[in-house]
């Protein structure tokens, strides 16, 4: 579970106790400029004062009219009449972490305005501020329901995001965002709703409160204002019944009600761009490796680990930790507690034992990250996934853990090696294999290749099948396999079916043997090779070209096909599982699993697929492995 870090220091707080004007000290508005003038927002004209606070309350107020302007006091008004308030002081991350948080509510139900409660980009007076760094939370009044978060990293445009907030938005609740080098937590009433690290910022920011209206015509107010980019399926966020007033008379008031605000420095340790060996204290707190290959262990408390660039190691120890792996090939243990791991950026591994993993969840899960189990092989059959909102929960004996993210699209797959003290298991979300129809060309996105190669990899104790699934093609294919050894050495060449348009129904699933600890199995097809070749005899090797050794997948070289009773096999295109054996690396397979997870499935281009058609449908097999259907075992 995931919580807010505690502060080491608090750099600004303001209570609202003392009723008046908020002091000025302290805060600050945007001041109106004939041009470039920032002042005003939407369809909103801000106060040239700062808001008012009562009973404790800062009451930030927006009205539907506003006053002329002294050197015309017979125009007609054309805007709402807002209030904001920013810091004097911006902070930045030179010092470690912050924490911006506030206690808020918006009074009312009526729609068409943006209550906010951000920190933005300090700039000199004048400057120009549209591309900018931000991190917000905004009540956007017609939808009530859902808070509205943001971030600008540079950008013009933001992220915006809309999370549904218990009992809404109209009572108070305490609102945090914690800005890190590697990332921007959200929190509402501590309970951690988002977290970004792509769009991190890394300029000084001022905290604002402020309440506005959107602008209600076309240009040049830029109005009106459909959905929020955060919430496509909410209301629209101009509202036309929010009525701009013509006279005094016809003003209504609204307000946004602050309790208390205050940004806080966290307990931090940061690296630099080497690689570091970081070790956190029993407090809770961030510690952010930046640049380098960094092995930061967390130690005691409820931290935050964040290894940044270059391919790092995290240890989260006792408490429950959050970890981002960063950018980078990662090793995240989160070790006891219920953890978070983060592993949207980098190719990452989740390593620790079932017991440690019980009551941890992880984000971003992708096909190229793996939860390594430590200690026990798990067979698929041993594994119960149930689909919820939000992710799926995965159940491996006694242990519980959460798995973030949309997995109608594919399932979980194992693999389950070694003994004894070497036992492990590799879970891994891998998706279903693409609907395939002859001369429909794949979407270039899921042409992955081999997408679960530890699959493929013995430990000297598996067995493996190969089956035909389905062959639709102009040629007479010849589909064969061998092993890699651990030192990259291709070997143990067989053919699995001569022709793969001709399989007798009994003849269609193939044993592949038992490979040995560490040796893989891959896959070749030789273009019309039965009409060229016939059935090839049980004597084939690849070779170097030019040097007549076992070929090596480390060379780069293309091998060549030999039979030592027929020579060197040419005149057929011979295509590769794995693309460094093709000509220029062409991805000629493309694979996935099917429901259950028990199989992976491969589908070959019998045409090259630079010039093909790329259906990949030429012939489909499936492998799979002995260890499927066996319980949990040590």
């Amino acid at each position: 579970m995931s919580s807010p870090l505690a502060a080491s220091a608090v750099l600004f707080q303001d209570d609202f106790s003392v009723n008046g004007t908020l002091n000025a000290a302290n805060w600050d508005y945007n001041h109106w400029s004939q041009n470039n003038n920032s002042s005003f927002l939407g369809q909103t004209q801000m106060r040239q004062n700062l808001p008012s606070a009562e009973n404790g309350m800062a009451r930030i107020k927006m009205d539907t009219y506003t006053p002329p302007p002294p050197d015309n006091p017979n125009a007609q008004s054309n805007s709402y009449y807002g209030s904001e308030a920013i810091t004097t002081q911006a902070w930045d991350l030179t010092g470690g972490a912050l924490a911006f948080e506030g206690k808020f509510r918006f009074e009312g139900t009526q729609g068409g305005m943006i209550a906010g409660f951000f920190s933005y980009e300090k700039f000199d007076i004048g400057k120009g501020n549209k591309v900018h760094d931000e991190i917000d939370f905004e009540i956007i009044t017609s939808q009530m329901a859902k808070i509205s978060t943001n971030v600008f990293k540079h950008q013009e445009s933001g992220t915006p995001q809309s999370i549904a907030v218990d009992g809404g938005l109209g009572i108070d609740h305490v609102y945090r965002f914690e800005w890190l080098p590697s990332v921007v937590r959200w929190f509402v009433d501590g309970k951690l709703i988002r977290e970004d690290t792509q769009h991190v910022p890394t300029k000084p920011q001022q905290l604002h409160i402020n309440l506005w209206g959107a602008p209600q015509t076309d240009p040049p107010n830029g109005g009106p204002w459909g959905k929020n980019p955060g919430d496509p399926t909410g209301p629209n966020i101009t509202d036309p019944t929010l009525l701009l007033a013509k006279t005094p008379a016809e003003n209504k008031s609204y307000y946004f009600d602050v309790d208390y605000v205050k940004v806080e420095r966290l307990s931090t340790q940061l690296g630099d761009g080497g690689h570091n060996n970081m070790l956190g204290s029993a407090a809770a707190e961030a510690i952010d490796g930046a640049a380098g290959d960094d092995v930061i262990d967390a130690g005691d408390g409820h931290d935050v680990v964040a290894g940044g660039e270059g391919n790092d190691t995290l240890i989260g120890g006792n408490g429950d930790d959050s970890l981002y792996g960063g950018t980078g090939t990662n090793l995240l243990r989160g070790g006891a507690g219920a953890d978070r791991f983060h592993t949207a950026d980098g190719t990452d591994t989740i390593r620790d034992t079932l017991a440690n993993l019980n009551g941890d969840t992880m984000a971003g899960l992708g096909a190229n990250d793996t939860v390594h189990v430590e200690g026990v092989q798990v067979g698929r059959g041993d594994v119960a996934v149930a689909p919820g909102t939000g992710g799926s929960s995965v159940t491996i004996g006694g242990t519980t853990f959460q798995v973030e993210g949309d997995h109608s699209g594919g399932d979980f797959m194992t693999v389950a090696r070694g003994n004894g003290p070497d036992a492990h298991t590799l879970l891994t979300f891998q998706n279903f294999l693409p609907t395939l129809a002859e001369g429909a060309r794949v979407d270039a996105g899921k042409i992955n290749g081999i997408a679960n190669e530890p699959f493929l990899t013995g430990d000297g104790t598996v067995g493996f099948t190969a089956e035909l699934k389905s062959a639709a093609s102009a040629y007479a294919n010849t589909l064969g396999y061998y092993k890699i050894a651990a030192d990259g050495t291709i070997g143990d060449v067989n053919i699995l079916f001569n022709n793969t348009m001709n399989v007798a129904a009994g003849a269609r699933t193939v044993d592949l043997g038992t490979p040995a600890d560490g040796e893989r199995v891959a896959f070749f097809l030789i273009q019309n090779g039965f009409s060229k070749f016939g059935a090839l005899p049980d004597n084939l090797s690849f070779l170097n070209p030019g040097v007549g050794t076992p070929a090596d997948i480390d060379t780069g070289n293309t091998p060549i096909l030999q039979s030592a009773t027929l020579g060197v096999l040419s005149g057929a295109a011979i295509f590769h599982s794995l693309s460094t054996l093709n000509p220029n690396d062409a991805i000629q397979v493309l694979s996935g699993t099917s429901a259950g997870g028990k199989e992976l499935l491969i589908g070959f281009e019998d045409l090259p697929s630079a010039t093909g058609d790329n259906d990949f449908q030429d012939v489909v097999i499936s492998i799979k492995v002995d260890t499927s259907d066996f319980l949990l075992g040590a």
